[in-house]
């Protein structure tokens, strides 16, 4: 017995020594084959666009400073994976305190749906991490695999039928543009009560099942066909209102289906915004269309 009891002894002498000279190594040690749990990766699915933009790009590797952190979230979102594991390299010492500040940062986080298709963006997204420097992220997100299977059916079958083979890129953008506009009604009802649950107008569901739509819905809309169509294009916003931002014919235009559709009063022939430049944009000067110009870069 006192045979044991000494071996006790000197092995939690070896335990508190080490914690006391190498703390950093026993706890890599402790996470890494007692605690770890497995590595979730981000599969991409196939909504995925592997376009890169000034404001943001797609960062698959370990972390070593913000830039690529957020960029990292970004490229999980854009994957439209449910859960995904991250982790920050060791010298990157303020990776959890820069994760707490992009966790609660919302405009941020909101801006990453914008650079995505419309089928990967996010309701909610939740993080928890270690202090060990490694993190998960959780995603629950706005459009249901029934609600990607009916859009796609719609969007697939009137392709067929708008679209045809000796169409330029502009052609089709507007043989879209034209098909939203004349299957959709503005949702009046959201003007008064934004939360109004009559129609699911804020999607492209309430665009193209149900016949509704405010301006998030029209633009998405037109970027499932874009994107549908293989024509890069992102979604360009501000507080109250978002559009389409395409790349036609070797440069970036801007395009407003919700105004061009008649409830705009700048609205003359249902094309005032279609595939417009910036300096048109800026003309029309209808205060609606302001951004940010540091982040939706391409559109200068």
């Amino acid at each position: 017995m006192k045979y044991f009891i000494l071996i006790e002894g000197i092995i939690a002498i070896i335990i508190v020594t080490l914690i006391n000279f190498y703390p950093d190594k026993v706890k890599d040690f402790l996470y890494t084959y007692i605690y770890k749990k497995d590595y979730i990766i981000a599969i991409a699915n196939d909504y995925y666009l592997d376009s890169d933009y000034e404001y943001i790009k797609n960062y698959t590797d370990d972390v070593s400073n913000k830039e690529e952190l957020i960029d990292y979230i970004y490229y999980v979102v854009n994957t439209g994976s449910e859960y995904a594991d991250g982790s920050c390299k060791k010298e990157y010492k303020e990776c959890l305190d820069d994760l707490k500040i992009i966790a609660d940062d919302k405009e941020l986080l909101t801006l990453f749906n914008n650079y995505v298709h419309p089928y990967n963006t996010f309701k909610t997204i939740y993080f928890a991490y270690t202090d060990n420097g490694d993190f998960s992220i959780t995603i629950e997100h706005i459009y249901s695999k029934e609600d990607i299977a009916e859009i796609n059916y719609v969007v697939r079958s009137q392709l067929q039928t708008l679209i045809t083979e000796n169409m330029t890129n502009v052609d089709k953008i507007r043989a879209i543009h034209d098909y939203i506009i004349d299957h959709t009604k503005y949702d009046t009802l959201k003007i008064d009560n934004i939360d109004d649950d009559t129609y699911r107008s804020k999607t492209a569901y309430g665009v193209l099942i149900q016949g509704y739509g405010i301006c998030s819905g029209y633009a998405d809309t037109m970027s499932i066909f874009l994107n549908e169509l293989g024509i890069k294009n992102y979604r360009i916003s501000n507080d109250s209102h978002i559009w389409n931002l395409i790349y036609v014919n070797g440069k970036w235009v801007h395009l407003d289906a919700t105004w061009d559709d008649p409830v705009s009063e700048f609205n003359e022939d249902r094309d005032t915004y279609f595939l417009i430049s910036n300096d048109e944009l800026k003309k029309l000067d209808d205060g609606t269309h302001e951004y940010n110009a540091n982040i939706f870069r391409e559109a200068y």
